[in-house]
Formats: C-alpha cells, sequence, structure tokens
C-alpha cells in the first residue's frame, strides 16, 4: 500500500467518523462539535472572542 493511499484512506475515515458524529448530535438535537469546541475554550474576558467562532 503506498503512502498516499493510507493518506487518503485516514482522510476518509476521519471524514465518515466526523459526519456519524454530527448526526447522532442532530438526532439528539445536540451540536457535539460545537459542544467540543466551547469546552476547549477558555472562559472569561481573557478568553477567546466569540466573534472567532
Amino acid at each position: 500500500m503506498k503512502k498516499s493511499d493510507r493518506i487518503i484512506g485516514g482522510l476518509a475515515l476521519l471524514s465518515a467518523a466526523i459526519i456519524v458524529i454530527k448526526l447522532a448530535g442532530a438526532m439528539f438535537g445536540y451540536d457535539l462539535i460545537q459542544m467540543a469546541v466551547d469546552a476547549t475554550r477558555p472562559a472569561g474576558a481573557g478568553g477567546w472572542s466569540t466573534a472567532a467562532n
């Protein structure tokens, strides 16, 4: 297997995982990716601006 095949396969797997996560979140009414971003964002005035999202 060539290295490019492994990279393409990895990207396909990653995109499939993102789609599954978004679909699962939509079924339960949550935006799981946005929740993960919010969990890693520093809180308070010294944190990231909300406009950066």
